[in-house]
Protein backbone atom coordinates (compact mmCIF):
# COMPACT_ATOMS: atom_id res chain seq x y z
CA UNK A 1 0.00 0.00 0.00
CA UNK A 2 1.37 3.37 -1.05
CA UNK A 3 0.80 5.61 1.96
CA UNK A 4 0.75 8.77 -0.14
CA UNK A 5 -1.89 7.34 -2.49
CA UNK A 6 -3.84 6.08 0.53
CA UNK A 7 -3.84 9.55 2.12
CA UNK A 8 -4.77 11.31 -1.15
CA UNK A 9 -7.72 8.96 -1.70
CA UNK A 10 -8.98 9.48 1.88
CA UNK A 11 -8.83 13.25 1.42
CA UNK A 12 -10.59 13.04 -1.97
CA UNK A 13 -13.39 10.94 -0.54
CA UNK A 14 -13.83 13.43 2.35
CA UNK A 15 -14.11 16.40 -0.03
CA UNK A 16 -16.42 14.61 -2.45
CA UNK A 17 -18.77 13.29 0.24
CA UNK A 18 -18.95 16.73 1.86
CA UNK A 19 -20.06 18.24 -1.45
CA UNK A 20 -22.53 15.41 -2.16
CA UNK A 21 -24.18 15.65 1.27
CA UNK A 22 -24.49 19.42 0.93
CA UNK A 23 -25.85 19.47 -2.65
CA UNK A 24 -27.36 16.08 -3.59
CA UNK A 25 -28.87 14.60 -0.44
CA UNK A 26 -32.31 16.05 0.24
CA UNK A 27 -32.98 14.30 3.54
CA UNK A 28 -33.29 17.13 6.17
CA UNK A 29 -31.88 14.80 8.81
CA UNK A 30 -28.37 15.04 7.33
CA UNK A 31 -28.23 18.80 6.91
CA UNK A 32 -26.49 19.25 10.30
CA UNK A 33 -23.69 16.83 9.38
CA UNK A 34 -20.06 17.57 8.57
CA UNK A 35 -17.36 15.01 7.77
CA UNK A 36 -14.39 15.20 10.13
CA UNK A 37 -12.31 12.19 9.03
CA UNK A 38 -12.18 9.30 6.56
CA UNK A 39 -10.41 6.04 7.42
CA UNK A 40 -9.75 3.57 4.59
CA UNK A 41 -8.81 -0.05 5.22
CA UNK A 42 -5.69 -1.49 3.58
CA UNK A 43 -7.36 -2.75 0.37
CA UNK A 44 -9.71 0.26 0.09
CA UNK A 45 -12.76 -1.98 0.24
CA UNK A 46 -14.23 -0.12 3.24
CA UNK A 47 -14.24 3.50 4.37
CA UNK A 48 -15.27 4.54 7.87
CA UNK A 49 -16.70 8.05 7.65
CA UNK A 50 -16.56 9.98 10.92
CA UNK A 51 -19.15 12.72 11.10
CA UNK A 52 -19.70 15.62 13.48
CA UNK A 53 -23.36 16.37 14.12
CA UNK A 54 -24.77 19.59 15.51
CA UNK A 55 -27.57 19.18 18.05
CA UNK A 56 -28.52 16.97 20.95
CA UNK A 57 -28.50 13.18 21.22
CA UNK A 58 -31.84 12.88 19.41
CA UNK A 59 -30.54 14.93 16.48
CA UNK A 60 -27.46 12.74 16.31
CA UNK A 61 -29.43 9.53 16.15
CA UNK A 62 -31.73 10.91 13.42
CA UNK A 63 -28.79 12.13 11.37
CA UNK A 64 -27.04 8.75 11.55
CA UNK A 65 -30.22 6.99 10.42
CA UNK A 66 -30.45 9.38 7.46
CA UNK A 67 -26.82 8.79 6.52
CA UNK A 68 -27.16 5.02 6.68
CA UNK A 69 -30.17 5.19 4.38
CA UNK A 70 -28.31 7.45 1.94
CA UNK A 71 -25.15 5.32 2.01
CA UNK A 72 -25.91 3.42 -1.18
CA UNK A 73 -26.74 6.60 -3.12
CA UNK A 74 -23.60 8.34 -1.84
CA UNK A 75 -21.46 5.32 -2.72
CA UNK A 76 -22.67 5.29 -6.33
CA UNK A 77 -22.26 9.05 -6.70
CA UNK A 78 -18.80 8.85 -5.16
CA UNK A 79 -17.70 6.30 -7.80
CA UNK A 80 -18.87 8.59 -10.58
CA UNK A 81 -17.32 11.77 -9.15
CA UNK A 82 -13.94 10.18 -8.41
CA UNK A 83 -14.09 7.69 -11.32
CA UNK A 84 -13.25 4.76 -9.09
CA UNK A 85 -13.33 1.24 -10.50
CA UNK A 86 -13.90 -0.14 -6.99
CA UNK A 87 -15.85 2.08 -4.64
CA UNK A 88 -15.29 1.43 -0.89
CA UNK A 89 -18.28 0.50 1.22
CA UNK A 90 -19.27 3.53 3.27
CA UNK A 91 -19.78 3.09 7.01
CA UNK A 92 -20.80 6.17 8.97
CA UNK A 93 -19.85 6.71 12.61
CA UNK A 94 -20.32 9.57 15.04
CA UNK A 95 -17.11 11.46 15.86
CA UNK A 96 -17.17 12.19 19.62
CA UNK A 97 -13.80 13.95 19.67
CA UNK A 98 -15.53 17.32 19.71
CA UNK A 99 -17.58 16.26 22.73
CA UNK A 100 -14.45 14.98 24.42
CA UNK A 101 -12.69 18.22 23.59
CA UNK A 102 -15.55 20.26 24.95
CA UNK A 103 -15.64 18.02 28.00
CA UNK A 104 -11.94 18.49 28.54
CA UNK A 105 -12.34 22.20 28.04
CA UNK A 106 -15.09 22.22 30.65
CA UNK A 107 -12.91 20.24 33.08
CA UNK A 108 -9.98 22.59 32.52
CA UNK A 109 -12.25 25.59 33.02
CA UNK A 110 -13.56 24.15 36.28
CA UNK A 111 -10.01 23.46 37.47
CA UNK A 112 -9.00 27.00 36.55
CA UNK A 113 -11.99 28.38 38.46
CA UNK A 114 -10.77 26.42 41.50
CA UNK A 115 -7.31 27.93 41.12
CA UNK A 116 -5.58 24.64 40.24
CA UNK A 117 -3.38 26.38 37.67
CA UNK A 118 -2.27 29.09 40.05
CA UNK A 119 1.16 28.86 41.60
CA UNK A 120 1.06 27.33 45.11
CA UNK A 121 1.48 30.66 46.87
CA UNK A 122 -1.39 32.26 44.94
CA UNK A 123 -3.60 29.24 45.66
CA UNK A 124 -2.67 29.43 49.35
CA UNK A 125 -3.50 33.14 49.52
CA UNK A 126 -6.89 32.50 47.91
CA UNK A 127 -7.91 29.82 50.42
CA UNK A 128 -10.99 30.72 52.46
CA UNK A 129 -12.20 29.34 55.78
CA UNK A 130 -15.10 27.69 53.96
CA UNK A 131 -12.57 25.60 52.03
CA UNK A 132 -11.55 23.91 55.30
CA UNK A 133 -14.29 21.33 55.92
CA UNK A 134 -14.10 19.11 59.02
CA UNK A 135 -14.53 15.43 58.08
CA UNK A 136 -17.53 13.48 59.32
CA UNK A 137 -15.13 10.94 60.84
CA UNK A 138 -14.18 13.65 63.37
CA UNK A 139 -17.42 15.56 63.85
CA UNK A 140 -19.81 12.64 64.28
CA UNK A 141 -17.84 10.87 67.06
CA UNK A 142 -17.64 14.17 68.93
CA UNK A 143 -21.36 14.68 68.54
CA UNK A 144 -22.12 11.18 69.81
CA UNK A 145 -19.62 11.16 72.69
CA UNK A 146 -20.70 11.80 76.27
CA UNK A 147 -17.20 12.08 77.77
CA UNK A 148 -14.32 13.66 75.85
CA UNK A 149 -10.65 14.07 76.78
CA UNK A 150 -8.58 16.78 75.13
CA UNK A 151 -4.85 17.39 75.15
CA UNK A 152 -2.18 19.19 73.22
CA UNK A 153 1.42 18.09 72.82
CA UNK A 154 4.17 18.01 75.43
CA UNK A 155 6.14 21.28 75.69
CA UNK A 156 3.04 23.14 74.46
CA UNK A 157 2.80 26.35 72.49
CA UNK A 158 -0.08 28.85 72.18
CA UNK A 159 -1.68 26.99 69.29
CA UNK A 160 -1.75 23.68 71.16
CA UNK A 161 -3.08 25.17 74.40
CA UNK A 162 -5.48 27.57 72.70
CA UNK A 163 -6.99 24.80 70.58
CA UNK A 164 -7.38 22.50 73.59
CA UNK A 165 -9.07 25.08 75.82
CA UNK A 166 -11.29 26.43 73.03
CA UNK A 167 -12.63 23.02 72.02
CA UNK A 168 -13.09 22.10 75.68
CA UNK A 169 -15.27 25.15 76.25
CA UNK A 170 -17.35 24.47 73.12
CA UNK A 171 -17.95 20.82 74.03
CA UNK A 172 -18.84 21.74 77.63
CA UNK A 173 -21.47 24.15 76.27
CA UNK A 174 -22.89 21.16 74.37
CA UNK A 175 -23.31 19.34 77.72
CA UNK A 176 -20.35 16.99 77.19
CA UNK A 177 -18.30 15.77 80.14
CA UNK A 178 -14.95 17.28 79.17
CA UNK A 179 -11.48 16.83 80.61
CA UNK A 180 -8.78 19.12 79.23
CA UNK A 181 -5.18 18.38 80.20
CA UNK A 182 -2.37 20.88 80.74
CA UNK A 183 1.33 20.26 81.08
CA UNK A 184 3.67 21.77 83.73
CA UNK A 185 6.00 24.70 83.10
CA UNK A 186 3.79 26.50 80.58
CA UNK A 187 5.37 28.94 78.17
CA UNK A 188 5.05 32.70 78.64
CA UNK A 189 1.43 33.76 79.11
CA UNK A 190 -0.15 30.35 78.55
CA UNK A 191 -1.35 30.11 82.15
CA UNK A 192 -3.33 33.34 81.64
CA UNK A 193 -5.57 31.85 78.95
CA UNK A 194 -9.24 31.29 79.89
CA UNK A 195 -9.79 27.76 81.18
CA UNK A 196 -6.14 27.01 82.02
CA UNK A 197 -6.83 26.86 85.75
CA UNK A 198 -9.57 24.26 85.21
CA UNK A 199 -7.38 21.99 83.09
CA UNK A 200 -6.04 18.79 84.66
CA UNK A 201 -2.36 17.85 85.14
CA UNK A 202 -1.28 14.63 83.40
CA UNK A 203 -0.57 12.70 86.59
CA UNK A 204 -4.32 12.52 87.23
CA UNK A 205 -4.97 10.70 83.94
CA UNK A 206 -4.54 7.06 85.09
CA UNK A 207 -6.95 7.39 88.02
CA UNK A 208 -9.51 9.27 85.95
CA UNK A 209 -9.25 6.66 83.21
CA UNK A 210 -9.82 3.84 85.71
CA UNK A 211 -12.90 5.58 87.08
CA UNK A 212 -14.42 7.01 83.89
CA UNK A 213 -12.58 6.36 80.61
CA UNK A 214 -13.35 8.75 77.75
CA UNK A 215 -15.61 7.85 74.85
CA UNK A 216 -13.30 9.90 72.64
CA UNK A 217 -9.87 11.43 73.21
CA UNK A 218 -8.73 14.21 70.89
CA UNK A 219 -5.13 15.32 70.32
CA UNK A 220 -4.84 19.02 69.45
CA UNK A 221 -1.92 20.33 67.40
CA UNK A 222 -0.46 16.83 67.32
CA UNK A 223 -1.50 13.57 65.74
CA UNK A 224 0.48 10.89 67.62
CA UNK A 225 0.13 9.90 71.26
CA UNK A 226 3.91 9.64 71.62
CA UNK A 227 4.02 13.45 71.45
CA UNK A 228 1.84 13.71 74.56
CA UNK A 229 4.58 12.96 77.09
CA UNK A 230 3.31 11.28 80.28
CA UNK A 231 -0.21 11.00 78.84
CA UNK A 232 0.83 8.55 76.13
CA UNK A 233 0.41 5.35 78.12
CA UNK A 234 -3.13 6.27 79.21
CA UNK A 235 -4.18 7.59 75.81
CA UNK A 236 -3.02 4.40 74.11
CA UNK A 237 -5.64 2.54 76.15
CA UNK A 238 -8.53 4.77 75.00
CA UNK A 239 -11.16 3.22 72.74
CA UNK A 240 -11.16 6.09 70.25
CA UNK A 241 -8.36 8.60 69.74
CA UNK A 242 -8.74 11.33 67.13
CA UNK A 243 -6.70 14.38 66.22
CA UNK A 244 -6.90 17.90 64.84
CA UNK A 245 -3.61 19.18 63.46
CA UNK A 246 -2.25 21.34 60.67
CA UNK A 247 1.06 19.66 59.96
CA UNK A 248 2.45 16.15 59.81
CA UNK A 249 5.51 15.08 61.76
CA UNK A 250 7.46 12.13 60.43
CA UNK A 251 8.21 9.21 62.73
CA UNK A 252 7.76 5.53 63.35
CA UNK A 253 4.09 5.97 64.29
CA UNK A 254 1.29 6.69 61.86
CA UNK A 255 -1.09 9.56 62.68
CA UNK A 256 -4.29 8.72 64.51
CA UNK A 257 -7.56 9.31 62.58
CA UNK A 258 -9.18 12.71 62.55
CA UNK A 259 -8.33 15.85 60.64
CA UNK A 260 -4.84 16.87 59.54
CA UNK A 261 -4.98 19.74 57.06
CA UNK A 262 -1.68 21.39 56.20
CA UNK A 263 -3.44 24.23 54.40
CA UNK A 264 -4.40 25.81 57.72
CA UNK A 265 -2.07 28.33 59.33
CA UNK A 266 -2.92 27.06 62.81
CA UNK A 267 -4.73 24.25 64.57
CA UNK A 268 -6.97 26.90 66.12
CA UNK A 269 -8.17 27.73 62.59
CA UNK A 270 -9.31 24.13 62.19
CA UNK A 271 -10.85 24.05 65.68
CA UNK A 272 -12.86 27.16 64.78
CA UNK A 273 -14.33 25.22 61.84
CA UNK A 274 -14.96 22.16 64.03
CA UNK A 275 -16.87 24.30 66.54
CA UNK A 276 -18.93 25.77 63.71
CA UNK A 277 -19.77 22.25 62.52
CA UNK A 278 -20.70 21.08 66.03
CA UNK A 279 -22.90 24.10 66.78
CA UNK A 280 -24.53 24.57 63.40
CA UNK A 281 -22.52 27.77 62.89
CA UNK A 282 -24.31 29.43 65.81
CA UNK A 283 -22.66 32.86 66.33
CA UNK A 284 -23.53 32.73 70.02
CA UNK A 285 -21.43 29.58 70.46
CA UNK A 286 -18.18 31.56 70.42
CA UNK A 287 -17.94 33.93 73.35
CA UNK A 288 -15.05 36.14 74.38
CA UNK A 289 -13.16 33.46 76.37
CA UNK A 290 -13.40 30.87 73.63
CA UNK A 291 -12.44 33.48 71.01
CA UNK A 292 -9.45 34.52 73.14
CA UNK A 293 -8.08 30.98 73.09
CA UNK A 294 -8.55 30.70 69.34
CA UNK A 295 -6.90 34.06 68.78
CA UNK A 296 -3.96 33.00 70.97
CA UNK A 297 -3.24 30.01 68.75
CA UNK A 298 -3.76 31.98 65.54
CA UNK A 299 -1.39 34.74 66.65
CA UNK A 300 1.13 32.26 68.03
CA UNK A 301 1.49 30.16 64.90
CA UNK A 302 1.69 33.20 62.61
CA UNK A 303 4.33 34.96 64.74
CA UNK A 304 1.97 37.79 65.52
CA UNK A 305 0.82 37.77 61.87
CA UNK A 306 4.41 38.19 60.60
CA UNK A 307 5.07 34.74 59.08
CA UNK A 308 4.49 33.92 55.44
CA UNK A 309 1.66 31.54 56.32
CA UNK A 310 -0.58 34.60 56.78
CA UNK A 311 -3.17 35.17 54.05
CA UNK A 312 -6.27 37.40 53.71
CA UNK A 313 -8.49 34.79 55.36
CA UNK A 314 -6.16 34.83 58.38
CA UNK A 315 -6.98 38.48 59.01
CA UNK A 316 -10.69 37.85 58.43
CA UNK A 317 -10.66 35.16 61.12
CA UNK A 318 -8.68 37.42 63.44
CA UNK A 319 -11.22 40.20 62.88
CA UNK A 320 -14.09 37.81 63.59
CA UNK A 321 -12.48 36.77 66.87
CA UNK A 322 -11.57 40.33 67.80
CA UNK A 323 -15.19 41.33 67.28
CA UNK A 324 -16.12 38.96 70.14
CA UNK A 325 -14.21 41.19 72.54
CA UNK A 326 -10.72 39.66 72.52
CA UNK A 327 -7.97 41.84 73.97
CA UNK A 328 -5.77 41.25 70.94
CA UNK A 329 -2.90 43.49 72.08
CA UNK A 330 -2.85 42.00 75.58
CA UNK A 331 -2.91 38.40 74.34
CA UNK A 332 -0.02 38.96 71.95
CA UNK A 333 2.02 40.83 74.55
CA UNK A 334 1.66 38.07 77.14
CA UNK A 335 2.30 35.21 74.71
CA UNK A 336 4.85 36.64 72.30
CA UNK A 337 6.64 39.57 73.91
CA UNK A 338 6.79 38.90 77.64
CA UNK A 339 9.94 37.50 79.28
CA UNK A 340 11.12 36.59 82.76
CA UNK A 341 14.49 37.95 83.89
CA UNK A 342 15.84 34.39 83.94
CA UNK A 343 14.86 33.98 80.30
CA UNK A 344 16.63 37.16 79.30
CA UNK A 345 19.78 36.01 81.14
CA UNK A 346 19.60 32.69 79.27
CA UNK A 347 19.29 34.50 75.95
CA UNK A 348 22.34 36.59 76.83
CA UNK A 349 24.45 33.45 77.41
CA UNK A 350 23.19 31.80 74.23
CA UNK A 351 23.88 34.84 72.04
CA UNK A 352 27.51 34.73 73.15
CA UNK A 353 27.87 31.47 71.20
CA UNK A 354 25.86 32.49 68.14
CA UNK A 355 27.55 31.23 64.94
CA UNK A 356 27.01 32.23 61.32
CA UNK A 357 27.65 30.22 58.16
CA UNK A 358 27.25 30.64 54.43
CA UNK A 359 28.25 34.29 54.46
CA UNK A 360 25.73 35.10 57.18
CA UNK A 361 22.77 33.35 55.53
CA UNK A 362 22.58 30.68 58.27
CA UNK A 363 22.55 31.41 62.01
CA UNK A 364 22.85 28.68 64.64
CA UNK A 365 22.59 29.08 68.41
CA UNK A 366 22.80 26.55 71.25
CA UNK A 367 21.27 26.38 74.72
CA UNK A 368 22.92 23.79 76.94
CA UNK A 369 21.71 22.28 80.17
CA UNK A 370 24.52 24.10 81.95
CA UNK A 371 23.22 27.46 80.67
CA UNK A 372 19.73 26.71 81.92
CA UNK A 373 21.10 25.60 85.30
CA UNK A 374 23.22 28.74 85.62
CA UNK A 375 20.29 31.07 84.92
CA UNK A 376 17.56 28.89 86.49
CA UNK A 377 15.47 29.55 83.39
CA UNK A 378 12.85 26.93 82.48
CA UNK A 379 12.92 25.47 78.99
CA UNK A 380 9.67 27.29 78.21
CA UNK A 381 11.55 30.60 78.37
CA UNK A 382 13.33 29.61 75.15
CA UNK A 383 10.08 29.95 73.22
CA UNK A 384 10.65 32.56 70.53
CA UNK A 385 14.45 32.68 70.89
CA UNK A 386 14.86 31.37 67.36
CA UNK A 387 12.93 34.35 66.01
CA UNK A 388 15.68 36.62 67.37
CA UNK A 389 18.01 34.97 64.85
CA UNK A 390 15.69 35.51 61.90
CA UNK A 391 15.50 39.21 62.76
CA UNK A 392 19.18 39.62 61.84
CA UNK A 393 19.65 41.22 58.43
CA UNK A 394 20.83 38.72 55.83
CA UNK A 395 19.86 35.60 57.79
CA UNK A 396 17.79 33.27 55.64
CA UNK A 397 17.83 30.17 57.87
CA UNK A 398 18.01 29.95 61.65
CA UNK A 399 18.42 27.04 64.04
CA UNK A 400 18.09 26.96 67.81
CA UNK A 401 19.50 23.83 69.49
CA UNK A 402 18.12 23.13 72.98
CA UNK A 403 19.69 20.35 75.02
CA UNK A 404 16.85 18.38 76.62
CA UNK A 405 19.05 15.68 78.13
CA UNK A 406 22.70 14.74 77.78
CA UNK A 407 23.26 14.32 74.04
CA UNK A 408 19.58 14.94 73.12
CA UNK A 409 18.86 18.18 71.30
CA UNK A 410 15.55 19.72 70.30
CA UNK A 411 16.14 21.75 67.14
CA UNK A 412 13.85 24.64 66.17
CA UNK A 413 14.23 25.78 62.56
CA UNK A 414 13.02 28.97 60.90
CA UNK A 415 13.27 30.33 57.35
CA UNK A 416 12.95 33.77 55.80
CA UNK A 417 11.46 32.81 52.43
CA UNK A 418 13.10 29.37 52.35
CA UNK A 419 11.95 25.87 53.28
CA UNK A 420 13.04 24.21 56.54
CA UNK A 421 10.36 21.53 56.51
CA UNK A 422 12.50 19.32 54.28
CA UNK A 423 15.51 19.85 56.55
CA UNK A 424 13.53 18.81 59.62
CA UNK A 425 12.24 15.74 57.80
CA UNK A 426 15.82 14.59 57.14
CA UNK A 427 16.27 14.30 60.90
CA UNK A 428 12.90 12.66 61.58
CA UNK A 429 10.97 15.86 62.30
CA UNK A 430 8.55 18.04 60.41
CA UNK A 431 6.50 21.22 60.47
CA UNK A 432 5.96 24.02 57.96
CA UNK A 433 8.09 25.56 55.23
CA UNK A 434 8.89 28.55 57.45
CA UNK A 435 8.90 26.84 60.85
CA UNK A 436 9.83 23.25 61.65
CA UNK A 437 11.62 21.16 64.23
CA UNK A 438 13.28 17.84 64.99
CA UNK A 439 15.10 15.98 67.76
CA UNK A 440 18.72 14.93 67.13
CA UNK A 441 21.07 12.90 69.30
CA UNK A 442 24.82 13.50 69.57
CA UNK A 443 27.32 15.89 71.06
CA UNK A 444 26.60 19.56 70.59
CA UNK A 445 29.35 20.25 68.06
CA UNK A 446 28.41 17.37 65.74
CA UNK A 447 24.68 18.16 65.89
CA UNK A 448 25.32 21.84 65.16
CA UNK A 449 27.60 20.91 62.25
CA UNK A 450 25.03 18.50 60.77
CA UNK A 451 22.18 21.02 61.05
CA UNK A 452 24.32 23.81 59.58
CA UNK A 453 25.34 21.63 56.63
CA UNK A 454 21.70 20.67 55.97
CA UNK A 455 20.60 24.32 56.03
CA UNK A 456 23.41 25.31 53.66
CA UNK A 457 22.29 22.58 51.26
CA UNK A 458 18.73 23.96 51.41
CA UNK A 459 19.97 27.27 49.97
Amino acid sequence: MDPHQHGRLSASIQRALSDLIATRVKDPRVQLVSISQVELNRDHSQARIYVAITGDETDRQKSLVGLHRAAGFLQRQLGQVLRLRTVPELRFAYDDSLDRGLGMERVLRELADKGEFQDPRARYRALELADLVPPRELVEPLQAAGRVWLTGHWNPDPDSVGATLALAAALADLDKDVVAFRFPDPGPGLDTLPGWADAVPPEEAPARFAAEPPDVAVLLDCHRTDRCGPLQETLDRAATVLCVDHHLITGRRAPVPGWVDERAESTCTLVYRVIQALTGDDPAAIGVDLATNLFAGLAGDTGGFRFDNVRPATFRLAAELAARGVDTAGVQHRLLHQRQREGLALLQLALAGLAYAGGGRVAVMRITREMRAATRAPLTETEGFVNVLTSVAGVRYAALLKELDTGVWRVSLRANGGDVQAVAARFGGGGHRAAAGCTVEGDGDSVAAAITAALLEAE
